[in-house]
């Protein structure tokens, strides 16, 4: 073995680990003087030397040989794709440099701040966290790469990867961008029961997006009125309907009797179609034994899914609500969440974690809204909920490359407020694997409500045949529309009422303007006299600019003459 072999292997290794000279010293204990004088290769280390550099660095004596040391270093990298998970984080606005981020949240992530008493008892052995890569990507920003041994982490829990992997952030100000869940781990998570391809089979959909809609108004409804509501928009060419996750129980509509008529809405819709239709009945609740009520409950009424509101209820609650649903044969539909989750959690990530606890339908933002980037990040999101691998890439949130193995994909619901306008964007970027939610732009149409799910059925359908046929719908898309509208009434109006790329969530509407109108008396209800001129009226503003008048009264009202029955 020649000193510039081993010169090179150990600032291979000291690169990998995010150390520098001084920080090897310490572990090792040796002088930082004769390290110096080693990675200068000026002087030659003794067996003793290379020992302790080994246990430092967490590799085998073999590895600083030069017949192994390309294969110790490969080792090195591959072994935390395999055992150990990977979890990138990002520190804003530091002034920090890489070495010092590294060594900020290695120590937060191994609890050691300070030196304690009870130090040199604890197993050596033991596992711990470790730096594995950090680099600067921007003017005071870092990303920090620790490796956390599977052993840390219950099998199958998110909440052990989460709280390990949180570990970091206690005091540091960090956020967690991604995790990389190794394969001996991965094999232990159940993953969505019915997923992607479970939903279309057991349903029968298959070569087209899904539609859904959630039921509006919000609040105020009915259970019968809701019953109704839900009835027409399956009817009319929605295949799922879901609750607001805001609508729990309300003493006006209380969830079994919101159950109970969504049910038969569903089974007549079924009946007349000839088509599965799906209502998602939200059983969010204060505790899992309410929630797992109101499964059985749903279940009971022949409701095959239901769903949850993702960030309300937490991810143990989701866990626990997912593998009863996997018992008793329900699919499970986490809506909801981005924003309650985004502050600590990349929206990838949060994706990642409700496929591997076992979510069926999770609901993802929109491609459209934004720019490029907006759109690439979704389209990561996309690929963290359908692909089998993952590969890295930073513009979609990807940071870790993932290999899902034998995990099914679970079924992103993209939303919301999109209008058939939008729907060959839409396709053309996510694809037909995917749920569009539209429900505005059905509960919004002119005709009403199956009018406007009748719409939207339209559009799709013209636009995947289109696509079956090899048209571009990126360019084609409009004229494709207004070609369908042509056979479409309900689709026709909808193009004419919807303003072309102006979604319809998130918007506020504006106050309509006051209104002026001429009042004809009609026999036995005569109407009151209009006003004077200079007399304000709830109808009649003051020019601007002009001095409030007075108030005068009004003159007394006149006897109006019977109007003959066959004049008005």
């Amino acid at each position: 073995m020649t000193m510039p072999d081993v010169t090179e292997i150990l600032k291979a290794l000291m690169v990998q680990r995010a150390l520098n000279t001084s920080g090897l010293a310490r572990l090792t204990g040796l002088n930082v003087s004769s390290l110096s004088r080693i990675l200068n290769g000026k002087s030659a280390p003794s067996f003793d030397t290379m020992a302790k550099l080994a246990d430092a660095l967490g590799v085998e004596l073999s590895a600083f040989t030069p017949r192994d040391a390309a294969q110790g270093i490969a080792a090195a990298q591959a072994v935390p794709g395999h055992t150990m998970i990977q979890a990138v984080y990002s520190l804003e606005d530091t002034a920090l440099s890489p070495l010092q981020a590294a060594q900020l949240l290695e120590q937060a992530a191994n609890g050691a701040w300070v030196s304690s008493a009870f130090d040199p008892l604890a197993d050596p052995d033991a596992p711990r966290a470790s730096v594995l890569n950090c680099h600067q990507v921007g003017s005071g920003r870092m990303e920090i790469t620790l490796g956390f041994p599977h052993a840390m982490i219950e099998n199958g829990s998110i909440v052990g990867a989460l709280s390990v992997a949180g570990s970091a952030l206690t005091g540091t100000g960090a956020r967690l961008l991604d995790l990389g869940i190794p394969t001996a781990l991965l094999r232990t998570y159940r993953g969505p029961r019915l997923g992607l391809q479970g939903i279309r089979d057991q349903y029968s959909k298959h070569g087209r997006p899904l539609l859904a809609a959630t039921i509006r108004p919000m609040a105020g409804l009915s259970p019968r009125q809701y019953g109704r509501a839900v009835f027409e928009a399956l009817q009319g060419g929605a295949d799922f309907t879901a609750d607001a996750t805001l609508l729990h129980s309300l003493p006006n509509a209380s969830w079994q009797e919101r159950a109970r008529y969504a049910a038969e809405a569903v089974g007549t819709a079924s009946r007349n179609t000839n088509e599965g239709k799906v209502h998602l009945l939200n059983i969010t609740a204060s505790t899992v034994a309410q929630m797992e009520e109101r499964a059985l409950w749903a279940r009971d009424l022949d409701l095959t899914m239901v769903m949850v509101d993702a960030a309300a209820i937490g991810w143990a609650g989701l866990q626990s609500l997912a593998a009863f649903c996997a018992k008793e044969d329900l699919g499970l539909a986490a809506m909801g969440g981005r924003s309650l989750f985004g502050d600590m959690l990349s929206e990838q990530l949060q994706a990642k974690l409700l496929r591997l606890l076992g979510a069926d339908i999770i609901s993802t933002g929109s491609p459209l809204r934004g720019n490029v980037s907006n759109r690439r990040y979704v389209q990561g999101v996309m690929a963290a909920l359908r692909d089998k691998q993952v590969a890295q890439a930073p513009e979609g949130g990807h940071f870790v490359a993932q290999d899902f193995g034998t995990l099914g994909a679970a079924f992103p619901a993209v939303g919301g407020g999109h209008n058939p306008w939008h729907f060959a964007r839409l396709l053309d970027a996510v694809g037909p694997q995917s749920i569009f939610q539209c429900g505005s732009s059905m509960f919004g149409h002119p005709q009403g409500l199956m009018a406007g799910a009748t719409a939207c059925r339209t559009a799709i359908d013209a636009l995947v045949q289109a696509r079956h046929e090899g048209l571009t719908l990126a360019v084609e898309g409009r004229n494709i529309l207004q070609k369908a509208a042509r056979f479409s009434g309900e689709l026709r109006l909808a193009l004419e009422h919807f303003q072309e790329g102006n979604f319809l969530f998130g918007l506020l509407q504006q106050a309509p303007a006051p209104l002026s109108a001429t009042v004809t008396a009609r026999t036995g209800h005569p109407s009151p006299p209009l006003a004077p001129r200079n007399v304000l009226t709830p109808f009649r503003r003051p020019s601007p600019g002009a001095a409030t008048p007075p108030p005068t009264a009004a003159p007394p009202t006149a006897d109006l003459p019977d109007t003959p029955e066959d004049d008005r």
